[in-house]
């Protein structure tokens, strides 16, 4: 990745009105620029010394704010470059005028990321820490702060390049001995590789275990209702919601797509998705019953909601090949009290109907017309999530992120196909080749052998002034 030379300012703090607001520059002569901007200042002060500062429009001279600044050398900011930062009032229309003064002396608009983009271009970030600074900005639990942090402090990156110098190692021995002649009698011993590399293997497979346990911590719990058709999935997750979110009718098949909305359970922002209707189907609403399956694989937790009314059980989890956490009979207020559970005996927290044992599935009795089961039904929920969330806490993570994960896993692939190329007595040149690949899979991860194209991938999500 190529060292930018011209000049980038952006909003560096929330848009919107604040107190105060943080308007950046970076690059070479970020310095020279800046002080077009400061009439009162004849040269740069001292290196991180914050210093007060009248900002002028250097076009017409006019007032922008009484401001204060910090210059900061090449090597001493946050990208490596040269850099100021003005700290002004925070009115949105005065910000924007100090922004469009600066591109007015010669900066350009920095594009999103851009700046933790160039701290990776001149070393100072590799892209595991560049990642963790856009999960500090989106995080929405403080577990997630604390994975982010550890990330940028360079525990993770340390993890990798352990794993990186064991792989090396072994690559520096094979390729050795194809310099020499069998005869010259350097060998490699195949039975000692074959272990290393078991165990670099094993430590892969543990990170994407990992991986996988502290997803809910990064991006957020998922909770899926899943069901047959007219099974109650809308309603109950209009009732969850408190509020008409989902649209409900009589016909079957009026779910069409994956519809989310945020649901607080326990202090945890949690993702409920209400899907179409599991069942044979052509057309449009094929597509959204295998979109309703897919958000069922990656959700953490799974509501099987059931019509209680149902007789013939056609919508349990074993037609519809659905491994449910959670089955809610729904329409209770229709069945309950024929099939003798009484309207008080299945209201609040005595709606569940049968408790599960280990992990097999909780059902509950819910209706929500009168309300029963909804308040059990919500404290489960909480208690799920609770699990979900402490699972992803006890992990330390070798990889965070769908990015990382998919770099390790096609890392564990060329791995695992150069530990069989020694058990098999494949050529040794045929198994480094192997060895090469996954290095450059791990390489990925650290940005150390990315591409452009995933760099520009990675940057996209992240804010402009970051």
């Amino acid at each position: 990745m190529g060292v930018p030379s011209d000049i980038i300012v952006a909003l560096a703090t929330g848009v919107g009105r604040a107190a105060l607001g943080i308007v950046r520059l970076s690059g070479d002569g970020s310095h020279r620029l800046a002080l077009r901007l400061c009439p009162g200042l004849a040269q740069p002060p001292e290196c991180r010394r914050l210093v007060r500062v009248r900002l002028v429009d250097p076009g017409d001279g006019r007032g922008l704010d009484d401001a204060t600044a910090v210059f900061l050398a090449a090597g001493a900011s946050f990208t490596g470059e040269e850099s100021v930062e003005f700290t002004c009032h925070g009115g949105p229309l005065l910000l924007d005028r100090v922004v469009g003064a600066c591109v007015q002396a010669g900066a350009r608009p920095a594009l999103a990321g851009e700046f933790t983009r160039r701290a990776v271009a001149l070393g100072r970030l590799d892209l595991v820490q560049a990642e963790a600074v856009a999960l500090l900005a989106d995080a929405s639990h403080d577990a997630a702060i604390d994975v982010a942090l550890s990330a940028l402090a360079g525990t993770q990156s340390r993890r990798i390049a352990g794993l990186c110098d064991v792989l090396l190692d072994l690559l520096a021995d094979w390729e050795a001995t194809l310099d020499f002649l069998e005869d010259d009698g350097v060998v490699v011993d195949r039975v000692a590789a074959a272990q290393t590399l078991s165990q670099a293997i094993a430590t892969m497979d543990q990170g994407l275990d990992q991986a996988r346990a502290l997803r809910p911590l990064v991006e957020g719990v998922q909770v899926v209702l899943v069901g047959a058709p007219n099974a109650g999935k809308s309603s109950l997750f209009n009732a969850l919601l408190e509020q008409d979110r989902a649209i409900v009718r009589p016909e079957p098949g009026t779910t069409r797509d994956v519809v989310g909305e945020r649901l607080p359970l326990g202090g945890v922002a949690v993702t409920l998705l209400d899907t179409a209707g599991l069942r044979t189907a052509e057309g449009v609403e094929a597509e959204g019953v295998a979109r309703a399956r897919d958000a069922m694989a990656r959700a953490d937790v799974r509501v099987l909601v059931v019509d209680g009314t149902d007789a013939r059980r056609e919508g349990d989890a074993a037609a519809l090949d659905v491994c449910p956490d959670i089955v809610v009979r729904s329409k209770a207020d229709l069945w309950a009290a024929a099939s003798g559970d009484g309207d008080g005996a299945s209201r609040g927290t005595e709606g569940v109907v049968l408790p599960g044992e280990g992990d097999a599935p909780v059902t509950l009795a819910c209706s929500v017309r009168d309300g029963r089961g909804i308040e059990a039904l919500r404290v489960l929920l909480t208690e799920r999530v609770a699990r979900v969330m402490r699972r992803g806490r006890a992990s330390e993570p070798l990889v965070v992120g769908e990015r990382q994960v998919a770099a390790l896993a096609a890392a564990r692939v060329r791995a695992q196909s150069a530990l069989r190329a020694l058990a098999d007595g494949t050529p040794l040149d045929l198994a480094t080749t192997d060895l090469r690949a996954a290095l450059a899979h791990l390489g990925e991860i650290s940005g150390a052998t990315v591409t452009e194209a995933v760099m520009d991938r990675v940057f996209r999500r992240f804010c402009v002034g970051k």
